[in-house]
């Protein structure tokens, strides 16, 4: 009793870890949705000349030219043109976000700078296309399906300009524009994969895309590899890809990724990384939340009508149009430069590059009196300048503040670090949108030997380029998304840059209206704070970081590199506190800002803020467990950017704090959702060995002369046996293995084989504790997920026999008839071989199966043939697993009728991928599989042969599986049909006698086998069975005459 209450207690953890996990995945996301709403006034001018005679797919697909109300008077297009490619069950109309953004953004861009019309910034044309909402992510002949639709519309619309451009004249200069050549993609969700599929078709015009953008586009692995035709596809895409920028045939395209990051729940994150598909020449990737003006995580569709995002978006693509070139385009590094600075933040850079010297001309220079200009001689950690008596001051003076510059000891390792209120340099009332608000800067020389506090003294000036600016947001969770975010702007220099001068010289304006303040510091070169923070370690206490060292001052910026594994399983959750300076000035009794602080890693992938925040969850992106399988492929990061740890940047008031700690650990609970993400297929190959391993302990069981035992029994003896633990060991041992073996064989495998050995299991990431507990913890998730679809099954068949009790009556003698056998196998072969794809017939099968256990539970009910009802509940659990992998083309299947599209894809009708599961559902129907007792030749080989074709698929399962679960579709297949080959040895004399209608068992007489012990409910001797056959009639018969 104690044994059974402590194996229901295990089942209940694991349960209950399922319904944890699932909770965290839909509650527990590190970060909240703060989208603006964007609105539009759209009108969508369906294509009704793109018909037959252009692509064979009108019938299904449609082609639309987007206007945006109170823009586009012309329904024509003549811009530039661009293509929006809906992602999977997406619509045309998705598009209307980022086109009236566009619209706007350019109007704003020639309001200010007309004469930019005249260098071809014109504005786009948006078409967009109609896919039936086809779910592209779930069906792999949809992809190619598209594509190919894709390229016939791009060769319409370029087939449109020659006309409309005469008509429509867009510049008022001399200039001519070119007739555009290509066409610029932009792709959300899989529709970025679309669009990358068309370069590989046959009927792609090359050149006709020049230019890619990708919002939430897995493009390395399928976010759900359900069937095979999905992962064919996207090997053979991904493989054309890098051998394309190799062979030079993809030297002019580039490539944009844009990811939503932790909010987006439809696909993980890091299979939107292309620094595996395509060189840094021609791609970036990066994450909304490092985004400026974004700064936010987006869910999957958000990142299409968020506000800030579109805006962006647009900012960027105005920046880059030409209508001067064929390619409607700037050039591919000019390209590329614009998108780099409008996506990725300047922090990274911008210490080390260089102050540009400008040439030395007279109006670079100019001779400064400092009494006449109000200087202040600033301290050189902390400076702030404020508007005091500015109202006795004439309106746009600039006053001179100087910092100077320590020549003695390590001056050479010191950096300037200036930190402002754009508000400060406003010459106008400030909005917080505005984008061309700068530093001043100057390099300054003394005239005279004396100092600079001194009235008389004059300094002499150089003007300096301005550096490149970090905007740092101070939002706060919560805000208003309407508001604009106000920034406060940042610029880091390496001191040796000013080695010809002795001040830094910045103006400020000091009229009546100014607002704001600045800091600017004079340090030591900040080093990064190194902190070892292992998993391991972390399970044991938290891990604390004190900046800045014991002696020094604390700066405007504090780097503290976390010295973690690349994970993208843990959350780490960091507690920041600030200490204040007790010698803080009276003029500041509070901050003058709360502390920013930023997340980032050595890859320029991720990067996230936080404002004012104490508590913060770290999370990271980037490579997934899964490398690319492609034999050409190096294990070296070709972006030049490698993983050395988790970088934390915190900007406080230097004047108001002295100093600040950061406590870490790991939150667990925000960490199992990303598990879910990144395993969720996964989650399918383990149910499907642990649904293999029920169905094998029945057989086992009745294979010893025991009763037929039930699922949930099964289940039970399985924990109560040490199984759960074995795979719960294997599980945490696999990846550790592999990584070893890996290890050792780095320089004698080659590149593919370790690519291959890696794809193994789960992939190998890094050696953090969650490369064990994932696997083991899978394990125990999976477990529960098939006890729950075991007593969902029990529960629903139990109800719907007792429904059939009283309802209906239903003996043995009509269980079954092999004419209706013969009928329903021709009309299956017709069926599925023309029309029907084998998916559905398995469907079918599956329900018979379902209806046939509940009419035996009917029949045990009245007649006892309770190893029987097992046996087929046994049958039903097993192929539960292979559900999933036909929803897809079922789905696809029934809307392609919709549209009376009746071109499916010639695999769909393989009577080979259903014909175990049809053998051995008809011969289950009459019959328990033959009990596989004794020690006979041919019975040990059957039992031998049934066990390892039960182990096979297990070890295919662990092994390969978990990344292409769609195989096991096959694997369940094949199983089944040993099965049925098991069964229909013992059929021939099944079938004859079942002519009346009795189910019943018959000796096989050219067989000679061992006697069979079977026991009874009670544990008892029952006799023996000489036969090969034995089931549940002749049990129960044997159990009555005990009786």
């Amino acid at each position: 009793m104690r044994s059974r209450i402590g194996t229901l207690c295990l089942l209940l953890v694991t349960v209950v870890v399922g319904l944890a996990t699932a909770h965290s995945y839909f509650h527990g996301q590190p970060d909240t949705p703060n989208c603006a709403m964007s609105y539009s006034r759209p009108r969508y001018i369906e294509q009704t000349e793109f018909g037959r005679s252009w692509t064979r797919y009108s019938a299904k697909y449609k082609l639309y030219l987007y206007r945006e109300g109170g823009f586009d008077v012309h329904n024509q297009p003549f811009r530039i043109p661009v293509l929006f490619v809906p992602g999977n069950a997406g619509s045309h109309k998705q598009v209307r976000s980022i086109a009236a953004a566009s619209s706007s953004a350019f109007v704003k861009l020639v309001g200010k700078s007309p004469e930019l019309v005249d260098e071809g910034c014109v504005g786009y044309d948006f078409f967009t296309v109609g896919l039936n909402e086809e779910l592209t992510a779930l069906h792999g002949y949809s992809i190619l399906e598209q594509a190919d639709f894709v390229n016939d519309a791009i060769r319409y619309i370029l087939s449109l300009y020659p006309k409309t451009r005469s008509k429509n004249r867009l510049s008022s200069g001399p200039g001519t524009f070119a007739l555009p050549t290509s066409v610029v993609v932009v792709g959300h969700s899989m529709g970025g994969v679309v669009a990358r599929t068309a370069f590989t078709l046959p009927n792609h015009i090359v050149g006709s895309i020049q230019a890619i953008f990708t919002l939430s586009t897995p493009h390395n692995n399928p976010t759900a590899s359900l069937e095979r035709h999905v992962e064919d596809a996207y090997s053979r895409i991904n493989q054309f890809w890098r051998h394309g920028f190799r062979n030079g045939t993809l030297d002019d395209v580039s490539l944009v990724s844009i990811a939503g990051g932790n909010l987006d729940s439809m696909i993980n994150s890091d299979y939107a990384y292309v620094g595996d598909l395509a060189p840094p020449r021609n791609a970036l990737s990066v994450l909304s939340s490092g985004i400026n003006d974004v700064w936010l995580s987006l869910d999957h569709q958000s990142i299409l009508w968020c506000a800030q995002m579109a805006s962006k978006f647009s900012a960027m693509m105005v920046r880059i149009m030409d209508a001067r070139q064929p390619t409607q385009l700037v050039p591919l590094d000019q390209r590329m430069a614009i998108m780099r600075q409008q996506l990725y933040p300047s922090i990274d850079n911008s210490v080390s590059e260089p102050v540009p010297n400008r040439p030395m001309r007279s109006d670079n220079y100019r001779y400064v009196r400092l009494a006449d200009n109000d200087v202040v001689k600033l301290h050189p950690v902390d400076m702030r300048a404020l508007a005091d008596n500015s109202q006795t001051r004439p309106r746009k003076v600039r006053a001179l503040h100087l910092l100077a510059l320590h020549k003695e000891g390590s001056y050479k390792d010191q950096v300037v670090q200036i930190l402002y209120d754009p508000r400060l340099f406003a010459e106008q009332p400030f909005d917080a949108s505005q984008t061309n608000v700068q530093l001043a800067l100057l390099g300054c020389n003394r005239t005279s030997t004396r100092d600079v506090a001194d009235a008389d003294v004059d300094v002499l000036c150089t003007t300096l380029s301005i550096p490149k600016v970090t905007k740092l947001p101070l939002k706060r969770e919560g805000d208003d998304p309407k508001m604009p975010v106000h920034s406060l702007h940042y610029v880091e220099y390496p001191a040796a840059n000013f080695e010809q001068y002795e001040y830094v010289g910045i103006e400020i304006p000091t009229n009546a209206g100014v607002q704001g303040f600045m800091q600017a510091s004079l340090i030591d070169q900040p080093q990064a704070v190194e902190k070892s923070a292992g998993n391991m370690q972390l399970l044991v206490q938290p891990a604390t970081i004190v900046v800045p060292d014991s002696g020094k001052e604390l700066g405007v910026r504090s780097r503290i590199k976390l010295v973690v594994p690349e994970d993208p399983f843990i959350v780490y959750r960091a507690q920041l506190t600030m200490r204040r300076n007790p010698a803080a000035n009276a003029l500041s009794p509070a901050a003058r800002f709360g502390p920013v602080v930023r997340q980032s890693d050595g890859r320029r992938y991720e990067s996230k803020f936080w404002y004012d925040k104490h508590s913060l969850d770290l999370a990271m992106h980037g490579r997934g467990a899964y490398l690319p399988s492609d034999s050409a492929v190096e294990l070296g990061d070709e972006t030049g950017g490698t993983w050395d740890g988790l970088y934390i940047d915190v900007w406080a008031d230097a004047g108001y704090y002295a100093g600040l700690e950061l406590t870490l650990h790991i939150n667990w609970y925000s960490s199992l959702n990303r598990m879910v993400k990144r395993y969720d297929m996964a989650l399918l190959a383990m149910s499907f060995v642990w649904a293999s391993l029920v169905l094998l302990h029945q057989l086992r069981a009745w294979n010893s002369g025991n009763r037929f035992p039930g699922p949930l029994q099964a289940i039970e003896r399985l924990v109560r046996n040490g199984t759960l633990a074995v795979l719960v060991v294997a599980a945490g041992a696999t990846p550790v293995v592999q990584g070893l073996v890996a290890h050792v064989m780095r320089n004698t495998w080659s590149a593919a084989t370790l690519v291959w050995w890696n794809n193994l299991f789960l992939g190998v990431r890094g050696g953090s504790i969650a490369t064990v507990a994932v696997p083991a913890l899978l394990v125990v998730v999976a477990l529960g997920f098939v006890l729950c679809q075991a007593m969902v099954l029990t529960a629903v068949c139990a109800l719907a026999s007792w429904i059939g009790a009283h309802v209906t009556t239903v003996d043995a003698k009509t269980a079954s008839v092999p004419g209706r056998a013969l009928a329903a196998t021709i009309a299956f072969v017709v069926f599925v071989s023309t029309f029907v794809p084998y998916q559905f017939a398995f469907l079918v099968i599956y329900l018979a199966q379902l209806i046939t256990v509940v009419r035996t539970q009917i029949v045990t009910r009245t007649q006892g043939t309770a190893d029987l009802a097992q046996y087929q509940f046994g049958l039903l659990l097993f192929w539960t697993s292979s559900l999933p992998y036909c929803a897809p083309e079922l789905l696809v299947w029934v809307r392609n009728l919709s549209v009376l599209w009746f071109d499916d894809a010639p695999a769909d009708h393989n009577l080979v991928s259903m014909v175990g599961y049809f053998a051995l559902r008809m011969l289950a129907s009459y019959n328990t599989i033959p009990c596989l007792q004794g020690s006979g030749v041919r019975t040990t080989r059957l039992r031998t042969v049934t066990y390892v074709c039960f182990a096979g698929a297990i070890a295919s399962a662990w092994v390969l599986c978990m990344r292409r679960p769609y195989i096991l579709y096959s694997v369940n297949n094949s199983v089944s049909a040993w099965l049925a080959l098991v069964q229909f040895a013992d059929s021939p004399l099944r079938l004859i006698q079942s002519a009346d209608g009795v189910l019943r068992s018959t000796q096989s007489a050219d067989v000679p086998l061992q006697p069979i012990r079977s026991t009874g409910r009670n544990g008892e001797s029952a006799g023996t069975s000489p036969d090969l056959g034995r089931n549940a009639n002749s049990d129960e018969a044997v159990s009555r005459k005990q009786r």
